[in-house]
């Protein structure tokens, strides 16, 4: 028996409904690989402007001087050189953040007067001298260089590649496709100004190693942007990530020593924001008199929390900037009860202020 086959009307409706389905299918599928690329691409600036901010950020916070050794060497729009105790050959070097051994000595040591060279990406010659700890041996602090080259691949003016170097040895790149406009600058510079971190103007940058004003510098500012095209649409994406470090250290240089310790925080607040997430405890408190004043020797300080009749534990720590006030937070614990929240302030010996505390009930 004969099986009867598909009529011609049959087959002109089974193509007009394979042809709907298509027209409805395609452009969905279009707009969802549209998406997936888009999404791809902020995630690819995102990354390479957050990549760039943490490896500056990471070697920035540690910047240290010996005695008569600059802090800041270089403090520039688009390069910035400071000194820091960061490797170390052996682990006779309590002070070095990491070990590698055997390392070259122009890797762990301060930069020699012998192989003084241009500061990059272009600038004054460093050192005009050698620099000695207080043992008279030679400074382990060695000269760390972040800074700013075009990127000649890709064709625009404002496209960046970022480069370390140590010492006077080779250039590292670190990361390339940053965006900088040519009114805009990748490092700004806050120095304390009534109490207040305030912006050093674009015009007077960049400032040296012998210049009064680099040793008033207490923060270093990053805006590190991201740039990512498309090879298949040409469309462009910038992201952009904006952050301050602190230099912990700056602010201790003009002290000969430590003596008593530092006055405690005239007060301390709590207060529980719930209204916007992320839930958290908000901490605020007045500087220690000896922050910015009096005895100029606070260094950070330490905040403590505990469970009313519990021990105490240390969960943060802010650096003195000479403000008047400072805030820190943390999200809020997931238990319930009286909780007691205390400020120290730490001078350069790590001597600690008395307790200044204030109560809440969580959560």
């Amino acid at each position: 028996m004969m099986r009867r086959g598909f009529t011609l009307v049959e087959i002109v409706v089974a193509m007009t409904l394979t042809l709907a389905v298509f027209a409805i299918t395609l452009p969905f599928v279009r707009a969802q690989t549209r998406a997936l690329g888009q999404s791809a691409g902020r995630l690819d600036a995102d990354q390479i402007a957050r990549y760039a901010q943490r490896a500056i950020d990471a070697d920035l916070r540690l910047a240290t001087a010996d005695p008569g050794q600059p802090l800041l060497v270089q403090a520039g729009p688009r390069a910035i050189s400071f000194t820091a105790n960061l490797l170390a050959a052996d682990t006779l070097d309590p002070g070095a953040a990491d070990v590698e051994a055997g390392a070259a000595a122009s890797l762990t040591e301060s930069w020699r007067l012998a192989d003084a060279a241009a500061l990059p990406p272009g600038g004054r010659s460093f050192p005009t001298q050698d620099y000695t700890d207080a043992a008279g041996a030679v400074s382990r602090n060695e000269t760390i260089s972040y800074f700013l080259r075009s990127d000649t691949i890709s064709g625009r003016s404002d496209i960046f590649v970022l480069y370390r170097r140590v010492n006077a040895r080779d250039s590292v790149q670190v990361v390339r496709n940053l965006h900088v406009p040519a009114d805009s600058a990748f490092f700004s510079y806050f120095r304390p100004v009534g109490g207040t971190l305030t912006r050093i103007a674009a015009e007077r940058l960049p400032l040296w190693w012998d210049s009064v004003a680099v040793d008033s510098i207490r923060a270093v500012g990053i805006r590190a942007a991201g740039f990512y095209r498309d090879r298949t649409s040409g469309q462009e994406t910038i992201r952009t990530v904006e952050w301050r470090t602190v230099l912990p250290n700056a602010a201790a240089r003009g002290v000969g020593g430590c003596g008593a310790a530092p006055a405690a925080p005239a007060a301390v607040g709590i207060t529980k924001v719930t209204n916007a997430r992320p839930y958290r405890a908000m901490v605020d408190w007045d500087a220690s008199p000896d922050d910015g004043a009096g005895a100029l020797d606070v260094r950070t300080y330490a905040v403590d929390v505990r469970r009313t009749g519990v021990a105490w534990r240390t969960i943060g720590s802010v650096a003195a900037t000479g403000a008047n006030t400072y805030k820190w937070s943390q999200p809020l614990p997931l238990d319930t009860g009286s909780f007691e929240y205390a400020v120290r302030a730490l001078d350069c010996s790590g001597s600690s202020s008395r307790v200044t505390t204030s109560a809440v009930a969580l959560p």
